[in-house]
């Protein structure tokens, strides 16, 4: 296969994750330098929710190796047809990203599934006409409407004129198709919080095998068409999305990620959190990705 394949999760502070893949007792601020000693990427959510401050970008930078690569999700308010383009607050975003030089992947719009073709489709029309110059971006709709007749035409005619990706996504709700719109191939298995809620993370909680196959099978068959495929999974898509980046690792026939290398490692951390233990660990600190 041509294309450089890279594999994460969405975002590196799971709770669930304490006793299997960080010992007990990791300070926060040490998680990410762990996490990237394991994947080589990952998508960083907390950013849909919060403007990220140029320090704790700075500080990602930091603690990471030179080859890792972040993409971060681009703030909701910045993506809300009801408030309009805002052109400042985008260029003081991308700005803000663009301090992991290097390291910065595409940025994700990602909108929700009320933004619909029709009252929402001019405003589409402007925001990526004017999004800021010099990062990659994937935009992710979730709404049918927008792959369908004339809407779908023009939405993969104004992708492929900016080189921007369609991004590919596994949801329950939605059919995204599986269209090249850049040179690169975007991909995010999500899952459902609902038969999935954050308590029940930290091992696998369904079979997840067959989706799986279906969007490995597609990313094989345009992996020669493509320079990059960039592929995370969020806990919600089967219970605990390290061991789903190893299922599509398989499935690839690429090495599996040995997640659990720093428990092994540190003997008084093994065991301390058993497989089946689904209490959740309280911080006081929300988006603790920004520390």
């Amino acid at each position: 296969m041509a294309a450089e394949i890279r594999t994460g999760t969405s975002s590196w502070t799971s709770e669930a994750w304490w006793g299997r893949v960080y010992p007990e007792g990791t300070p926060p601020a040490d998680r990410l330098r762990l996490y990237a000693g394991l994947f080589n990427c990952v998508e960083v959510d907390a950013t849909y929710y919060t403007l990220p401050l140029r320090r704790m970008v700075e500080g990602w930078y930091a603690r990471t190796p030179p080859t890792f690569l972040f993409s971060l999700k681009v703030t909701r308010d910045l993506l809300d047809p009801k408030q309009g383009v805002n052109s400042e607050k985008l260029q003081g975003f991308v700005s803000t990203a663009q301090a992991l030089r290097e390291k910065l992947g595409p940025l994700l719009l990602q909108f929700p599934p009320w933004v619909k073709p029709g009252r929402s489709t001019a405003f589409l029309w402007e925001l990526l006409s004017r999004l800021p110059a010099g990062p990659r971006y994937a935009i992710e709709l979730r709404d049918a409407g927008w792959y369908a007749g004339e809407t779908r035409e023009r939405l993969l005619r104004e992708l492929k004129d900016r080189q921007m990706t369609l991004a590919w996504a596994s949801l329950n709700y939605v059919e995204i198709p599986p269209e090249l719109t850049s040179d690169e191939v975007y991909l995010r298995f999500i899952g459902d919080h609902t038969s999935i809620p954050a308590e029940t993370h930290g091992e696998v909680r369904a079979d997840r095998s067959e989706e799986t196959q279906r969007w490995a099978d597609r990313v094989r068959h345009v992996s020669g068409d493509v320079r990059r495929v960039l592929v995370f999974f969020n806990n919600h898509y089967a219970g605990f999305a390290p061991e789903s980046v190893n299922l599509f690792r398989d499935l690839m026939g690429l090495p599996r990620i040995p997640y659990g290398r720093w428990i092994s490692e540190d003997p008084a951390s093994k065991g301390a959190r058993r497989a089946g233990s689904s209490e959740p660990r309280q911080l006081s600190r929300r988006l603790d990705e920004f520390d």
